[in-house]
């Protein structure tokens, strides 16, 4: 045989014969994944090119915070936080006034079998204030919750905020710190 004879490929042989055919489900795992990997990529494109904050914790924030329902909010252990006397329309206004700066709150009121009843709202002495910080006097023993404002969809307790509840806590025992991080959207920490 010449050399020409060993490159010709056999008239019996067939690709097709050796792989079978793909199923619809093979086709629509892949193009599924194909799909799944290019929304991740987008995501991750997106969310690096955000400017300042991340996507992450604006998501990971909403998942961790609570919203109002009827001037109620229920934290995850079943507590729950009663706006009384027109209370939240109170803080909704101030947290309106106060967009262009974070805001101090004192939410006073009581705590009775378990759940928070915030009866009224005192704005204590703000020493300064800007886009995305809040010094005031701390509250008095009569509050219950000790809340400021952050950035929009900013839900996250700051390591500041946590150190803080020491401080809180010290002055009513009862007490927990709250975050506003929207016109009806908070986290809180000390509760339970």
């Amino acid at each position: 045989m010449d050399k020409a004879d060993d490159n010709i490929i056999p008239d019996d042989f067939s690709d097709s014969q050796d792989i079978p055919p793909e199923s619809k489900f093979s086709k629509i795992i892949k193009k599924s994944s194909i799909v799944i990997i290019s929304l991740v990529m987008v995501f991750l494109i997106i969310s690096y090119v955000l400017p300042r904050y991340s996507i992450f914790r604006i998501i990971a924030g909403q998942l961790n915070s609570y919203e109002v329902d009827d001037n109620v909010i229920i934290l995850k252990n079943n507590q729950k936080i009663i706006f009384e006397n027109n209370t939240y329309d109170e803080l909704l206004g101030i947290y309106l006034d106060n967009q262009e700066h974070e805001f101090k709150a004192c939410l006073i009121g009581n705590k009775q079998d378990n759940n928070y009843h915030v009866e009224k709202i005192e704005i204590p002495k703000i020493f300064s204030q800007t886009f995305s910080s809040v010094s005031a006097e701390p509250c008095e023993q009569d509050a219950i919750i000790s809340l400021h404002s952050h950035p929009f969809k900013s839900c996250f307790l700051s390591v500041h905020d946590v150190r803080g509840y020491r401080f809180v806590r010290d002055i009513n025992e009862d007490a927990i710190i709250g975050i506003m991080c929207e016109s009806n959207r908070f986290n809180f920490y000390g509760y339970g």
